[in-house]
């Protein structure tokens, strides 16, 4: 397997490809480019409107740490993983590519690294916990292709790929002086490639969990001491690069600092976990005030088959032998199960640190430790794989097909589509019965002994993922990105930047930073800190506090004619076009 991904890796890179949606950036930017295969999404707009600007920032920059293009000449120092020159470079192996290879290899390097450690890791992972080679390798296939992962997967797959490897090294029998430093690596490896605390502090809790309930064994006093000592030095290196970034963003609007109670997610978006497909059509959101992003889960169709084709004597043996493991991993699931769905009060969750996990956000680790686990038992499981119990299984699916597709929209509609529009483009829904009919056609066929039918159901599950979630990402070649085509579009914003008295491009509307991207020093941006000198010299005005209201944020930043400069939702900032056209001092009274 690793072999094949090494080639695997080779080849994309050599290809330049990447999962990339900017070609929605490509359209923005008046560029005839595409993907060569699938389709862009502008949904996907942190990646292209934010990320992939970033890094072409980052390369027209020469990896300064500084932007270089934009006006604010802001820190590019921040919770994304950038490829600038700074001591955080040694824990950003996913952007060494950039010192070695030409951008848009290099970019594709960058994801081609992360899907490599992610199924490499989870494979590893597995077997260390207890399943066997065959149906790990499968399992992390399955991971990978489920519905969260697909599509956050272009925003931030350190997140993801990353967050097995600590444990690796943990499980692994390396002696303590070298598992200790190898320890802090891979962690900072993981913290650093995408800072999101509602994402790393129920992943930590679900590694910790495995390790207690399935490698007790591991726990030995080198083994702790070690751990010990790289957490300590993780959380040293964290806060010698992020202390000052986490004290200015401490005390913004938005995000700063966040202390919320569980509750609000849907139990319809609970039960995705059992029927995949039950909230959506295709990609589309069922649910109301939800998106093709906000709505996924870690759903694959692992819990519907174990629990259809299963001979159920095994699982009772299986428990029986697991014992504790088995309640504690289902206790942590109830407790996470809980933070979603229940109004509980912060303080509850405080000793695990959950109050600053949003409940929507504790879908992925819930849906991690729900899917390991399930690959670990489910290798050790018995199956029939019988045409009655492919008939079920059929009947499951053409009933989660018809109740949520006529149910969201007729009986209790929460989305203006038609049932007849929600049910004929819901094809998702019924294709796993192809993989799964071939899996016990060959069953049928060929007398396949039953120690073999575990590795089909997984194989079945996986391409089910793949052809279903998996096509949510296109395949986009990089070059053109860090080699921009030319067009009318950019050439009247060059216009109009160099007509400035400051030479800023000041353009009406959100383009994030797209425009900084394309090399053309623009107002338009996407800015990770506040930056409250640059706006104090052109708004000198503005009262304190009706100032702070409007830029101490995370924001997109969006020009507009006439008003005054304010804040219509969390993370976007209108400012009027007019001041931005007159000569601005290069200096001005700083905010304190």
């Amino acid at each position: 397997m690793l072999g094949a991904l090494l080639a695997g890796v080779v080849l994309y890179v050599a290809l330049g490809l990447t999962p990339s949606h900017y070609g929605v950036g490509f359209k923005q930017l008046g560029i005839d480019e595409g993907p060569i295969l699938g389709t862009a999404r502008p949904i996907r707009s942190d990646e292209w409107i934010v990320l992939t600007p970033l890094f072409q920032i980052a390369v027209l920059g020469e990896f300064s740490p500084i932007d270089m293009i934009s006006p604010y000449h802001e820190s590019l120092k921040g919770f994304m993983a950038l490829p600038i020159l700074d001591w955080s470079l040694i824990f950003k192996p996913q952007v060494w590519g950039f010192w070695l290879l030409p951008p848009g290899h290099a970019y594709s390097f960058y994801y081609a690294f992360m899907w490599a450690t992610f199924l490499s890791g989870y494979t590893i992972l597995l077997r260390q916990l207890g399943a066997s080679t065959a149906i790990s390798a499968l399992g992390s296939v399955i991971l990978f292709f489920s519905h969260f992962v697909q599509v956050w997967w272009t925003t931030g797959p350190a997140t993801y790929s990353f967050a097995a490897w600590p444990l690796i090294i943990f499980l692994s029998p390396l002696r303590p002086w070298v598992k200790g430093p190898l320890l802090f690596w891979t962690s900072s490896v993981w913290i650093f490639g995408f800072v999101y605390p509602g994402t790393i502090i129920p992943t930590a809790f679900v590694l910790a969990v495995l390790l207690v309930a399935l490698r007790r064994d591991a726990l030995t006093i080198n083994n702790i001491i070690a751990g010990g000592i790289a957490v300590i030095a993780v959380g040293i290196a964290f806060f010698l690069y992020f202390g000052d970034l986490i004290s200015t963003m401490a005390g913004t609007v938005y995000p700063g600092e966040r202390w919320v109670g569980g509750g609000g997610v849907p139990e319809s978006k609970i039960l995705a976990h059992l029927l995949p497909f039950f909230t959506t059509s295709q990609f589309d959101a069922l649910l109301a005030n939800s998106n093709e992003c906000e709505i996924a889960v870690v759903s694959t169709l692992l819990p519907l088959a174990l629990l259809v084709f299963v001979r159920y004597s095994s699982i009772l043996d299986q428990l029986n032998k697991v014992g504790l493991s088995a309640y504690l991993i289902v206790g942590a699931l109830i407790l996470m199960l809980g933070w979603m769905v229940l109004p509980v009060p912060a303080s509850w969750g405080a000793p695990l640190l959950w109050p600053v996990v949003p409940p929507k956000r504790m879908s992925w680790a819930f849906g991690l430790l729900l899917t390991l686990s399930l690959v670990v038992l489910g290798s050790r499981l018995r199956y029939n794989l019988t045409p009655l119990r492919l008939a079920i299984f059929g009947q499951i699916l053409v009933a989660a097909w018809l109740v949520s597709k006529i149910g969201f929209t007729e009986v209790w509609p929460t989305v203006k589509l038609s049932a007849w529009a929600a049910l004929s483009r819901s094809w998702f829904d019924l294709l796993p019965l192809l993989p799964f009919g071939l899996a016990t056609f060959v069953v049928l066929s060929r007398s396949v002994p039953m120690q073999h039918h575990a590795s089909l159901i997984f194989l079945a599950a996986a391409l089910s993922g793949l052809a279903t979630f998996g096509t949510f990402n296109p395949v986009q070649q990089a070059h053109a990105i860090f080699d921009l085509p030319d067009s009318d579009f950019q050439r009247q914003i060059r216009q109009n930047a160099r007509s400035n008295p400051n030479g800023w491009a000041v353009v009406p509307g959100g383009y994030g930073a797209l425009l900084n991207g394309a090399g053309i020093p623009a107002i338009n941006h996407t800015l990770p800190t506040p930056q409250f000198e640059f706006f104090r010299r052109v708004f000198p005005e503005m009262s304190e506090g009706d100032f702070r209201q409007a830029f101490n944020r995370y924001a997109h930043v969006i020009p507009v004619i006439g008003g005054v400069p304010h804040s219509p939702s969390a993370d976007v900032v209108h400012v009027p076009v007019e001041p931005f056209l007159r000569l601005v001092p290069k200096r001005g009274p700083a905010t304190h």
